[in-house]
């Protein structure tokens, strides 16, 4: 264009932009943006911005990124958004995780500074799910006001999260301000008020709404219903049904008949349902598949199969197509009331109501024979329909039923051959049949097959439920199978961390992360964090607290150690106790470990040498307290089994400690005697209690045979002579 004499706009140079910053030529970038485009006073755009802040990062120049971001909302009308960021960087440098991070920082710390922008971050993140950053936004942003708009997304993001703790909590801090709700808030309260069963709380909601000036709408009504009805309060919920009957505003609709049908039933008005649902089907208003369903349960629970009969007839009729929810529960009250003997007995049950059988009815019918544990019928069943009923075609429910049952009753074979019949037909199998069949190797202890199913999940972009990958973690951590447990991991791993269960997380963590893993986790993974640090606390019996700087670089420098201390081979122990390793490498970074505690406990320094040689000896003593904690009780939870060798790293660093503060003169080897004395005490009542607890009582072992290790390497390198042996373990 420019060659032809035409000047480019703005989507012109965002291209430009995007397209240089690709092939990393950002000085290109910054010659036309503090040329031309300024010169031509283009405006900038989102993506320009974006690549403008990336740029001024990448070629060292924060000070004008932080200036860019600051004025975007004064000079350029745009609003620093982190999601914009990440679309644009994700265009042209998809890899660059730091930039991202760091643009991050600097737009949460210095361009969102009001509520619009902030609120205009809050949808985003929420939006995407990225609950972590909201919270981690809300905590930079901590100390400015927030606006009715900033709550209701707060409290509606986090409700849609199923987070209502944090809702609530939002809701409650906007009540401390003196400010009113308004009817989004309102109807997202309720329906928190709703599953907590809080009557009153939902009533204080909708008074501080109309104080606020809002009007109660059918929406609000709605929900209020919803809340009485929900507290098994039926009589409450006609009177605000009346309320909306009454209100020459307000209208009834399908929405609030269907939940007054729902509540009904639910509080067992089955008549004054019936008398609602009867005038909705003769009306303009028509049910929906819950109220279809619910009121075909509350005849089936009554046991009123004629009257179910009806309900399903009318959903014909209505155009409203039965799901597999609405047979089964039709199928399952026929057993339950009428007690067929065989599947002919059944089929003729059907033939008498007037019921034409489709694939639902017999999925749900072979389903009601594994559930009275009587599979020749549910195999009867299936064969019935393959002969008679020739155009309807089994699908991967069919089959994962009659898995199901096998799996049930023990009978791999018979899942196994199903689950080929399966295959033959061109049905795909699902996460349930996936999980039905893991459940069967497993139950014969044939985990690679089951790890097979997984892997072929995996194939078919199937992700597995939390009860699927908890069986096999289980399984792999039960029986010790650490190659197959990492194998699962892995496929963990790629299906996405952060997408699972905590419990799942929390599970994963305790039973196949190391602690140098976790403590990794801890220090640079804001999203696991807390995570990392709950196992590191429950498993470990390591404190975390930020009140003891010395303690935790301590307990750092332990977990490399003890990391240096799995890579020598246990015959290497007498031969390293001494310092002729031919492993220099090392040697030197023990040596700077061991450095860095040193350090600590020599750092502080006091105007009255009397108190700094008080809080040094102290400092040396908590250093020892730590140091035979990790070597006994940590290691004993450690899945390694070199614990000579860590006891010969952990001796050499006592060793050192004694040796860089000679004036604190056998600190080190009394602190130690009296941790020994004290743990084999300790240990001693806790073996005469004679624990049920196998696990607790295998630990307690593990933590004696580590301690005894720890006494024989500090007597081999004469750290503790037979008279301090003696004192510890004599008494």
């Amino acid at each position: 264009m420019k060659e032809r004499g035409m000047s480019w706009g703005t989507l012109e140079y965002n291209e430009y932009f995007i397209a240089k910053l690709f092939f990393n030529e950002y000085q290109d970038i910054l010659d036309v943006y503090e040329g031309e485009f300024q010169q031509n006073n283009v405006h900038l755009t989102v993506g320009s911005f974006n690549v403008m802040v990336a740029t001024f990062l990448l070629t060292d120049q924060k000070d004008k990124a932080i200036q860019l971001i600051k004025e975007a909302q004064s000079k350029w009308h745009i609003t620093p958004d982190i999601r914009d960021f990440e679309r644009t960087i994700r265009r042209a440098l998809p890899t660059n995780k730091q930039l991202v991070e760091l643009a991050k920082e600097l737009i949460v710390e210095h361009g969102i500074t009001d509520t619009e922008t902030l609120n205009s971050n809050l949808m985003h993140l929420f939006r995407e799910k990225r609950l972590d950053e909201v919270k981690q936004l809300l905590k930079e942003y901590k100390g400015h006001e927030l606006d009715v708009n900033s709550y209701n997304l707060l409290i509606k993001g986090f409700a849609d999260a199923r987070m209502n703790r944090e809702a609530t909590g939002y809701y409650k801090e906007m009540e401390n301000k003196k400010m009113k709700p308004n009817a989004y808030i309102c109807t997202t309260m309720l329906d928190i008020y709703a599953h907590a069963r809080d009557i009153q709380s939902a009533e204080e909601v909708v008074r501080q709404t109309v104080l606020g000036g809002h009007a109660v709408d059918e929406v609000i009504y709605n929900q209020l219903i919803k809340v009485y009805f929900k507290c098994r309060q039926p009589r409450k919920a006609f009177l605000a049904f009346e309320e909306i009957q009454k209100s020459k505003r307000l209208q009834v609709n399908e929405v609030i008949l269907n939940t007054m049908v729902n509540g009904l039933v639910i509080n067992k008005e089955l008549k004054v349902a019936n008398k609602i649902y009867q005038q909705m089907i003769q009306t303009k208003f028509k049910p929906d598949i819950v109220t279809f369903n619910t009121m075909l349960k509350g005849y089936a629970d009554v046991g009123d199969l004629g009257s179910a009969l009806e309900v399903i007839k009318d959903m014909f009729r209505l155009n409203q197509e039965p799901d597999i929810v609405t047979f089964t529960t039709f199928i399952n009250s026929i057993f339950d009331t009428k007690t067929p003997k065989s599947a002919e007995d059944m089929m003729n049950l059907l033939y008498e109501m007037g019921v034409k059988p489709n694939i639902y009815t017999f999925n749900s019918m072979i389903n009601g024979w594994i559930r009275v544990n009587k599979m020749s019928e549910a195999e009867k069943t299936l064969n019935m329909m393959m002969t008679d009923y020739k155009e309807l075609k089994p699908t991967v429910h069919t089959f994962t039923n009659l898995i199901q049952g096998y799996i049930e009753q023990m009978n791999l074979n018979k899942a196994m051959k199903t689950f080929q019949t399966l295959l033959q037909h061109g049905i795909e199998p699902d996460r349930a049949t996936f999980n039905f069949m893991i459940v069967g190797f497993l139950n014969f202890d044939r985990l690679e097959d089951a790890y097979s199913c997984l892997e072929r999940m995996n194939r078919m972009n199937l992700s597995p439920t939390k009860d699927t990958w908890l069986l096999l973690l289980n399984y792999c951590a039960k029986n010790k199978d650490w190659l197959i447990g990492r194998k699962v991991i892995d496929l963990f791993d790629k299906s996405g961390l952060l997408c699972l269960p905590n419990e799942l997380l929390l599970y994963t963590f305790t039973h196949f992360l190391d602690l140098m893993d976790l403590w990794i986790l801890l220090q640079t993974s804001s999203v696991l964090r807390l995570f990392a640090s709950n196992v590191i606390v429950t498993l470990w019996k390591i404190e975390i607290t930020s009140d003891n700087c010395m303690k935790l670089q301590c307990r750092a420098a332990l977990i490399a150690l003890e990391t240096l201390s799995n890579q020598l081979p246990v015959q290497n122990t007498l031969h390293f106790l001494n310092k002729e390793s031919d492993n220099d490498k090392l040697w030197m970074r023990e040596q700077v470990l061991h450095n860095n505690i040193i350090k600590g406990i020599s750092s502080y320094k006091h105007q009255f040498v009397l108190i700094e040689d008080i809080d040094i000896r102290n400092r040396i003593r908590i250093a020892v307290d730590v140091i035979f904690h990790h070597t006994v009780f940590v290691s004993a939870n450690s899945r390694k089994t070199n614990n000579k060798m860590l006891s010969t790293f952990m001796v050499r660093l006592l060793s050192n400690l004694d040796q860089s503060f000679p004036s604190y003169c056998h600190e080190v080897t009394f602190t130690l005697a009296d941790n020994i004395k004290a743990f084999l005490e300790y240990t001693g009542y806790k073996l005469m209690t004679n624990s049920d607890n196998k696990r607790r009582l295998q630990l307690t072992y593990d933590s004696i045979s580590a301690c005894f290790d720890f006494i024989g390497a500090a007597v081999v390198n004469k750290l503790l002579t037979e008279s301090h042996v003696e004192y510890a373990v004599g008494n």
